[in-house]
Parts: C-alpha cells; structure tokens; sequence
C-alpha cells in the first residue's frame, strides 16, 4: 500500500476522472451521490414554475438533474430534460439578418419536435403499455405535415388575350381558392395564351391553442398527470429571441396544469420579457406572476457570507466527487471514511482547505478544477499532501489559462483598470459599486467569465444610509497573479469581529468592511473602451 494517498495511483485515476460538467455524466446514480444539499433542492421540488440562476460552473445542471431523479421517485411524475443548445440551425437560429418572425417560429418548432420525441420515449417505455402512442403522433404531425401545408402552394395562372377586343379570361388559384373572370366585347382572330406556374410560400404560424391541446391531450392518454419540463442553457437563445419564446411556452405549456417548467438561467445574459409602450402587456414571461426567479445558485457558495457553512459544503463535494471514482476499499486503507478525514490525508492542513475554497470563488466548477491542477503540482513535486504552494500556483495557472485568457480587448482593458483602480491605489481586492450602475455591461461580462464576484447585495454604509451598493470582489487569481510585485490587496468581506483573526496563513489575507467602505468604482473609467 502506498505510504500517502497522493501516491496511491487509485487516488490519481480517482482525481483524474472526476467529470466537472454534470451533462457529460452519464449516470444518474453517480450525479446522486455527489450532490450535495445546499438548501436549494427543498425550494425546487414542487410544482412551481421557476428559473434556477446562477454562473456556468454553479450547478444548475446538476441541479436539475437529480431534480428530475428525486422527483421521478413519485408514482405520478414524469420529467423531461431539454438542452437548448441543441436547438436551431446555424442560418435560420443565429444570422441576425433573418427576420425575426421566421427566426422565433423554427427555434420552437424545434423546441417542440424534441419534446414530442421525449414524450415518445416515455410511452414506449419498455414499462408501460403503449397509452398515449396516437396523441404523440398527431403532435409531431402538427409541427411538422401542418405547418408544411401553410407554408408552401403550387400556383398556376393561364390568361388568354384576343388582340383588338376587350375579350379575355383569367383562371388562377390563390389563398382564398379557384377564381375565374370573363369579360365580353368584339371578336378578333388573333389570340395569345400565356400560363404561368409557380410556388407561393406564406409565412409559417404558431397557433398556440392547438399546441396547448395535442400536447395536454397526449399526456391525458399518457397518463401522465404531472410532467416536469427542464429547459437548460436558457441563454444560448439568441438574446433578441428569448421574450419571444417565453410567450410562446406562456401561451402554449405553462396554462398545462400537467406541465411544470423549470428553467435554468444566466441571470445578467437573460432576458425573459420585452415590455411593451404605454403599459400593455408584457411579451414573454412576468416574473411573478408566470414564473418565479427568486433563486440563485451563487448565494449559497459564497464564503465570505458564511465560512464554516460554505466550507463544509465544499469538503463534502470534494470527497463524495472522489470517492465516486474510487473503491471503498481503498480510502478504509488510508483511513479515510468521511469528508474531514479525507481533508487531512490530502491537505497539510485545515488552512490548506479554505484557500482551495477561497480560490474557486464559488464556482464548484473552478474549485474542482484548481483542485486537479493543485494536485498533480504536489505529486509532480514529490509531495505527500496538498500544500499552499501548490494551491497558489494552480490558482494562477487557471486564472491565467481558463479565465483571463479569454478575454476580448475591451475585457482586458476594462479588468486592468479595477485592478489597477482597486488593488494598486486601494490596496484591496474588494470595491462598493453604486445599485444604479449595477446593469453596466461591462459588470456584468466581467461577472459572468467569473472575474468580478458579487459578495453582497444591496450594502447600506452608515455614512451614507440612502444609497445602496453591490459589494463585488476581484478574483482571488488577480491577487496571486500580483502577489509577486509590490502591490498586495488585503482582502475579502468578513464580519467586523474577524478582522482581528492571524492571517499569516493565507494567501489572500482578509478584511472587513470597513476597509472598503470608501472604494467606490465609478463605472466612467469604461466609458473610452
């Protein structure tokens, strides 16, 4: 038996093949077994409509799909996960110079095509008994025979002309039908026949009244009496589709009271709804009213809310993702039999741990991922556990290759100011940005690549209690990327009453609120990029 566990090759197989994207797991079980409860899965387990947010990397996918597990365990409950990724051709789905109309009418359709084809695979189940099979099939003959015979006609049109006289006839067929004209006057020997023939297309509709009824009337026959829709990637919709296929869904699945629909989103790249002039009724979804959104995956992970919570979290998850991967047997032999046994045979120590935490910001995706790189740097360097070092250098490593590197130039520019506005004159790594400028685009793309991170919401500073501000922390790979210079942040937002805590060791040390309580970012250092 090795002597550590970072020399078993067990351990390394184990570490190697965790699978950080939940839609590239294959087995459900597995997905199981490494979720752990945040105090999301309670909120979701109903029969709501409701968005789940939260930044690529938080979970959302994984969430959904032991939502689906946990769900499908009733006896009446059926779910059906769709990927919107998979949606739309790259002409029609993606060329904003196609009009909009027929843009939004071929992403439902395809929409609804997959879901017949779920909806098939659930009544030839090899478990049921075949109910529902005729429903299914008139569905998929509406998306596709019905809208055929709207949007296609063969025309022919025949005129014979007399020269000289006022004779003629038309025949011709055209939306309404056959039509003939005649008119009479002088006679004349010279005549000419003219025929024309050619196809009309029109444009293609949505009646959303008969979607609502195929649909609710094959999950009758079906028997299915609560169907759970998971819509993900909600954002790889082309923004100015979104509100359009929100009402379509509101119009033809949400008044389904055998559909729940469960959406997973990007909160600051969504746009649910497009508001109409002089107070008419919304396109798309009422957040409210139609659906919830009052949930979001980020609030639950963020450390500095609440260390001890967040840091039992991410213990648990990084040990139920390895132990997936490797036998019982072989932790028992190093004695390894819960989450905090497993910390101290692969950390040096408790403070070890928390930089793992503290480095991924968050995102299980970017600690899982730093985690792997921090590993391999200690067993390449012959090490028995996991140290600061290592966990410093794959911080940078994945800052620098899976974050800053992607980048546009405008991006680029705009974090060097904050940095340099924040951690070079301010000395932190943490600024107040003013409620009024939180929708600022440049916010929230630095947001969503994982580069700004929203630590608290709606702050009220003493000195100034009728303002507001969002509480944003630059990523802890800006403060290893520069903590070799001479200019070192201070810190992240604890409580008052920690600041007095020994950071001697902590790679990016903390501090309190009051340290940042004038660090203001005034969003017009973007206005040249």
């Amino acid at each position: 038996m090795a002597n550590s566990l970072l020399e078993d090759a067990r351990m390394t197989r184990a570490v190697s093949s965790i699978v950080a994207r939940s839609e590239r797991q294959p087995d459900t079980e597995v997905l199981r077994e490494t979720y752990v409860e945040t105090g999301v899965m309670p909120q979701v387990a109903n029969f709501g409509h409701q968005i789940l947010y939260g930044r690529r990397g938080t979970g959302k996918t994984h969430v959904l799909q032991v939502l689906a597990a946990e769900m499908e365990e009733r006896d009446d409950v059926f779910s059906i996960y769709i990927d919107i990724r998979l949606l739309g051709s790259a002409h029609m789905f993606t060329d904003p110079t196609q009009p909009l109309a027929p843009r939004c009418i071929a992403l439902y359709k395809d929409f609804l095509s997959l879901l017949q084809s779920r909806l098939l695979d659930i009544a030839t189940a090899p478990d049921r008994d075949g109910s529902g099979l005729q429903e299914v099939d008139e569905l998929a003959r509406f998306i596709t025979e019905k809208t055929a015979d709207v949007t296609r006609r063969d025309v022919k049109s025949t005129s014979v002309t007399d020269s000289g006289s006022n004779a003629g006839a038309h025949a011709g067929v055209n939306a309404t039908g056959p039509n003939i004209s005649v008119t009479l006057g002088a006679k004349s020997n010279d005549s000419q026949t003219n025929e024309v023939a050619f196809t009309e297309a029109l444009r293609e509709t949505i009646v959303y009244s008969e979607v609502y009824q195929l649909l609710d009337a094959a999950l009758g026959a079906m028997g299915v009496d609560n169907l759970l829709l998971l819509i993900d990637e909600w954002t790889s919709i082309p923004t100015d589709l979104q509100p359009f296929i929100a009402e379509f869904l509101k119009r033809s699945v949400l008044p389904s009271r055998r559909v729940t629909v469960k959406i997973g989103s990007l909160e600051y790249r969504s746009r649910f709804n497009l508001p109409q002039d002089e107070g008419g009724n919304v396109v798309g979804f009422e957040l409210g009213p139609d659906i919830t959104a009052n949930l979001d995956l980020d609030d639950y992970y963020v450390y500095e809310r609440n260390p001890e919570r967040v840091e039992d979290i991410f213990a648990a998850l990084l040990y139920r993702h390895v132990a997936s991967g490797i036998e019982a047997q072989a932790l028992e032999e190093h004695g390894v039999r819960d989450a905090t046994g497993f910390r101290a045979r692969v950390f040096t120590e408790r403070a070890t741990f928390v930089e793992l935490v503290r480095s991924g910001e968050g995102v299980v995706r970017d600690f899982l991922g730093i985690f792997g790189a921090a590993y391999f740097k200690a067993t390449g360097s012959g090490r028995k556990k996991i140290d600061l070092h290592s966990v410093e250098e794959a911080a940078r490593d994945w800052y620098e290759t899976d974050k800053s590197a992607s980048l546009s130039h405008a991006q680029h520019a705009a974090l060097q100011r904050i940095i340099r506005d924040v951690i070079g004159e301010r000395q932190t790594k943490m600024f107040m940005l003013s409620r009024e400028h939180s929708d600022h685009p440049m916010i929230h793309s630095l947001f969503d690549l994982r580069l700004l991170h929203l630590i608290e919401r709606g702050y009220s500073d003493k000195e100034n209690p009728g303002l507001r501000y969002n509480i944003y922390a630059l990523d802890y790979g800006t403060y290893v990327d520069l903590k070799r210079t001479n200019v070192e942040p201070e810190g992240v937002l604890i409580d008052v009453a920690e600041s007095a805590e020994d950071d001697s060791g902590r790679l990016v040390p903390l501090a309190d609120k009051r340290s940042i309580r004038r660090v203001i970012l005034q969003p017009t250092i973007f206005d040249d990029l």
